[in-house]
């Protein structure tokens, strides 16, 4: 008597499997190695399939069809298009196809330029600023720190390290004001940002393991607050001492250069007394951007994590900056990008008048 499983399984081996040969055990986890391998990759350049990244790429009225609740509507800041980070990741700029318009190699300049220093604040976006400036004049600018992110990088290996006159501005980000440090220099550029940004800028640095999206646990602790009310009083006395120097100043508003990009970049040319073309501005402007742009989301606003006596303390600092400013305005050799400064002076002085009035 014939069984059903000798029937099922009673097939020759040259009709089955004919052409098929075994692989071998470890080929077979190589494959299964590297499909592993290529998923992680994929899902680093991507940003991971986090709750972010998910409604990021799907739409939102798909949201609640499967996770069964309303999405999460993530606010954002003025800091989210940031064009500068410290931290990594870093990604290349994008040129489009159709422009003539190519990004600059500086070089050092031959004979002596006068010395100029760009003195910015931690977190103010000076590398960025660097940038625009090799951008517009073709010119290396320099920095004494010597930074090995830069020194390696294509843009700014040539200027890294070199602390003369073979190079157009020379960066430094120290805290305090250094008298040998001032007499060495013609004229001071001093980038200024809005302090809130600043310190926030600084605060989220010192935390790699929240790079991708800052949320509100690393400012819901008491160093966020010890960190805002040093650092606001380090932050006020350092432009309160540049601004008194005794050179010709340019004080640079970061704000400027993201709004008012090609008439800031005029004022910068001529404060350096270098002269522009109307296509050195046109191609700065579509490589702006810079190899140091970083893809930051924020989920909370400045008003949510300066409460209290941090907003009134940076607003008081910021009051006093501009006073002083006021009184450099008149001496003299003193120009501005914009008219920050001068706008909240004038509304301190409103508010003084309205409340003697009443």
């Amino acid at each position: 008597m014939i069984k059903y499983e000798d029937i099922k399984y009673h097939v020759p081996n040259k009709v089955m499997f004919k052409s098929c040969r075994r692989l071998p055990k470890g080929l077979v986890l190589l494959l299964i190695a590297g499909c592993i391998a290529m998923v992680i990759v994929f899902l680093k350049s991507h940003g991971g399939l986090t709750k972010r990244s998910l409604i990021k790429t799907i739409p939102t009225q798909n949201v609640r069809s499967f996770t069964g609740r309303k999405p999460k509507v993530y606010r954002t800041s003025d800091v989210d298009m940031d064009p500068l980070r410290i931290a990594s990741p870093y990604y290349k700029m994008k040129i489009p196809k159709n422009s003539t318009c190519k990004e600059r190699r500086p070089v050092l300049h031959k004979p002596d330029l006068p010395l100029t220093a760009l003195i910015s604040y931690p977190g103010s976006g000076s590398t960025w600023v660097r940038h625009l400036i090799q951008q517009l004049t073709g010119i290396a600018t320099g920095s004494p720190s010597c930074r090995k992110k830069l020194k390696n990088s294509k843009s700014f290996s040539v200027g890294e390290c070199v602390n003369n006159g073979k190079v157009i501005v020379i960066n430094s980000n120290d805290r305090y004001r250094h008298k040998k440090f001032e007499k060495r220099f013609d004229k001071l550029i001093i980038l200024y940002r809005d302090p809130f940004d600043t310190l926030r800028s600084v605060y989220s640095s010192k935390h790699p393991g929240h790079s991708e999206s800052v949320d509100s646990e690393i400012f819901n602790v008491r160093g966020w607050y010890e960190f805002v009310r040093d650092h606001t009083t380090l932050w006020e006395r350092y432009y309160t001492e540049w601004l008194e120097a005794e050179r010709p100043v340019f004080l640079l508003y970061y704000e400027d250069l993201k709004t008012k990009l090609p008439a800031t970049l005029k004022k910068l040319a001529h404060f350096l007394e270098w002269r522009v073309h109307k296509k050195d501005i046109d191609c700065t402007l579509v490589t702006s951007e810079g190899h140091f742009h970083r893809r930051h989301v924020h989920n909370i606003t400045n008003s949510e994590i300066f409460v209290g006596k941090l907003w009134h303390k940076l607003e008081d600092a910021e009051l006093n900056l501009a006073e002083i400013a006021s009184e450099r305005r008149k001496a003299g050799n003193y120009v501005e990008s914009g008219t920050r400064l001068k706008n909240i002076l004038e509304k301190a002085d409103e508010e003084d008048k309205e409340d003697t009035s009443l």
